[in-house]
């Protein structure tokens, strides 16, 4: 079977370099035919490494063998059919002051979508990207030296670019690609423009936290307003609707007992 024109364009890490113009020197890019994960390699440059090495470094792979989600969940791929990066970040800032930062990454990445042409992509709490109400990628974001004044900071991002029936089909969920959300670019300047994104929202996000992305965020939220049942291994924890985000980046039930928050949990919906 042919390719798709979507996926026989490889990531190619000096194209990158040259879209990214003036910016590229914030970052060092490297794509890899195949990795296990591209956060796990991440950890393993920073673990061989002084702190702050891997700021800056920018992993890409065309597939992944052990791509990771929330919660150790397996991230299903098939080669070049994705947009799979992790990018390291020595933030100036304490560990506590990283609250909601996958959620701003979240707004960057889908302002970078909208750039592309990409209408309509919405965030679903905490951390998923959404089309048509299907999943359209995820942001996975680790902190490695939680103790240190400035922390190492992984930020993985994964988005389905074109993804054949077999692969849809291995995911639980419903998903979607940027094929069937009607975008004919190609994967390098998908990538730069994200990275164009990042460098100007971590540098305001180290300076004033997640205050500043929050209207944003809440423009996006997929089930702002609804009714949806929050979870946690497994089980039911709460049930309410989805009233608000705090700048920590928690999530605000309005519950029978009254306003409940949560900083973590997975999000479902549940019938009006």
């Amino acid at each position: 079977m042919p390719q798709s024109p979507l996926t026989s364009t490889p990531l190619v890490a000096a194209r990158v370099a040259d879209l990214l113009g003036a910016l590229s020197p914030r970052y060092r890019i490297e794509v890899h035919p195949t990795l296990d994960s591209t956060s796990t390699e991440l950890k393993r440059r920073a673990a061989a490494g002084a702190a702050g090495a891997i700021d800056g470094l920018v992993i890409a792979a065309e597939t992944q063998s052990a791509g990771r989600g929330r919660h150790g969940r397996a991230w299903v791929d098939q080669p070049g059919g994705s947009l799979l990066f992790s990018l390291g970040w020595h933030a100036p800032v304490a560990a506590t002051g990283l609250a909601g930062l996958s959620l701003a990454v979240g707004v960057a990445v889908c302002a970078a979508l909208e750039r592309q042409g990409i209408a309509r992509v919405q965030l679903k709490w905490p951390n998923d990207l959404l089309h048509r109400h299907c999943k359209l990628g995820g942001i996975l974001v680790e902190t490695l030296n939680p103790a240190a004044v400035a922390v190492d900071v992984i930020i993985g991002v994964g988005i389905n670019v074109h993804l054949d029936e077999a692969v849809r089909d291995a995911v639980s969920a419903p998903v979607i690609d940027l094929a069937a959300a009607g975008w004919a670019g190609e994967r390098n300047a998908l990538l730069a423009a994200i990275l164009q994104e990042l460098a100007p929202a971590l540098e305001r996000f180290a300076r004033e936290g997640f205050h500043p992305f929050r209207a944003g965020w809440l423009a996006r939220h997929a089930l702002q307003q609804r009714n949806v049942t929050i979870w946690s291994s497994g089980h039911e924890i709460a049930a309410g609707k989805a009233i608000d985000i705090d700048d920590d980046g928690a999530l605000l039930l309005q519950t029978p007992s009254g306003v409940r928050r949560f900083l973590s949990g997975e999000l479902t919906l549940r019938p009006e």
